[in-house]
């Protein structure tokens, strides 16, 4: 047997008596703890990996000329998902619009695919995926053709919240600095916001308090991701990234930090501790960060 992986012969060992089941999941097992994850896997015009197992895993490999393999980057494949699921979304939307049950059918059978990978993408999904995950649960064309104008504006507004979250991902791997600046706005309104939590919880709005740590933590995730895209390490050893005078992982060490405190408190529902942490130590370190963010883009 032949493997080839993105066109380039490899040499690989492979035992006697292993079978191409073996040998592919061998090759898995080569590129774990990778940045690569296996992609196709064509033997004789097959992709294998589109197939059921049991349909070539007992091939022996001596019956094998050449296995034609492509890998990618963890980082392409997240875009091209992301790309999928904005395609599907556009779709799933003008599918909604027109009526078609024909289309409609055909983009329902792949929405538990895509909310799927919505979780893989958004594991702490919010309001606006987990209501559109909702609204389509066991819902059929038919159903769907027949909503009333309220209907279809609801659905509209859902997958516009959805697919503005998935379009601001894919922003953040193709372009970061932009993102980040997308982010320092955001930054901007947040800070005054959780300034005010204290007040919220003190007068009853307890309800919007919680709605304010909900965007403040989404913000503060999506902060993390792109800042660690465009400083992997933190900056050089010799020049280091400063925030607030502090290297960069030392500044979100103490953040964190902050954050269990601040967990703890909302668990203990201690209110005047979470207003003194938001106000007083949490606000002000957002607001290093966001000079950070303006000198930066």
């Amino acid at each position: 047997m032949e493997i080839q992986i993105n066109n380039q012969n490899l040499d690989f060992t492979i035992e006697r008596d292993e079978t191409l089941g073996d040998v592919v999941k061998d090759l898995e097992a080569w590129l774990a703890g990778t940045d690569l994850v296996l992609y196709s896997v064509m033997h004789e015009d097959r992709e294998l990996l589109s197939l059921p197992y049991e349909q070539w895993g007992s091939t022996p490999h001596s019956q094998v000329g050449i296995l034609d393999v492509k890998v990618k980057h963890t980082r392409e494949l997240t875009v091209l998902n992301l790309q999928t699921i904005l395609e599907y979304l556009d779709m799933l939307k003008q599918g909604i619009e027109t009526g078609d049950e024909k289309r409609l059918a055909e983009l329902l059978s792949g929405f538990s695919a895509l909310v799927e990978s919505l979780q893989k993408h958004f594991p702490d999904s919010d309001a606006a995926i987990r209501t559109m995950t909702t609204l389509f649960h066991n819902t059929g064309a038919e159903q769907v053709s027949a909503w009333t104008g309220e209907n279809k504006a609801q659905a509209h507004q859902l997958i516009d919240l959805v697919r503005a979250q998935v379009s601001f991902r894919l922003q953040e791997l193709l372009d970061p600095k932009t993102a980040l600046q997308t982010l320092s706005g955001a930054l901007k309104t947040c800070i005054e916001e959780i300034s005010e939590i204290s007040v919220l919880l003190q007068t009853g709005k307890d309800r919007k308090a919680m709605d304010t740590m909900v965007r403040f933590s989404e913000l503060s995730q999506s902060l993390v991701r792109v800042v660690a895209s465009v400083f992997p390490a933190g900056g050089e050893v010799e020049n280091p990234v400063l925030v607030g005078g502090m290297r960069l992982q030392d500044f979100y060490q103490e953040l964190n930090s902050i954050l269990s405190e601040l967990l703890e408190a909302f668990e203990a529902k201690d209110s005047v501790l979470i207003g003194d942490l938001m106000e007083y130590e949490i606000a002000p370190r957002l607001q290093q960060l966001r000079s950070f963010l303006q000198e930066l883009t």
